[in-house]
């Protein structure tokens, strides 16, 4: 009798590490994920930004940062936090220039992102940033 709930105990014990482990990834995962989204905003690479929307739902955006707009900075204000233990939500402060009238702009980003555990990778589901 003992010598069950011994076994109980570490099996149970073993399945909470492997999820653990799992969680971890995934975390390390949308880390990865967002350092490299901020990159390609960051230096005005919609084209690869594109990249993190889902497949098949790069091909309905339109390409949204004229030629003419550089991104001065981007800050996250709010997350990485965990909606459910698929979803995360992240705010990030973009402030932008157009080249031809040098005026500072500044829009609020707000992202959802998804982790698809067939392909074990995070995807945004909210649109890429509109520089108006």
């Amino acid at each position: 009798m003992v010598r069950n709930v011994i076994l109980i105990v570490a099996v149970t014990a073993l399945l909470m590490g492997c999820q653990t482990l799992s969680e971890r990834k995934q975390s390390d995962a949308l880390q990865e994920i967002l350092r490299s989204y901020e990159a390609m905003i960051r230096w005005g690479s919609v084209e690869q930004a594109k990249g993190f929307l889902r497949p098949g739902q790069a091909g309905e955006v339109e390409a949204t940062t004229p030629e003419n707009v550089r991104v001065t900075q981007y800050e996250v204000v709010q997350g990485p936090a965990m909606l459910d233990s698929s979803r995360a939500m992240q705010t990030a402060l973009i402030q932008y220039v157009f080249e031809e009238s040098q005026i500072v702009k500044e829009m609020m980003n707000r992202q959802t992102w998804e982790y698809d555990q067939e392909s074990e990778r995070w995807f945004l589901v909210t649109p890429l940033p509109v520089f108006k």
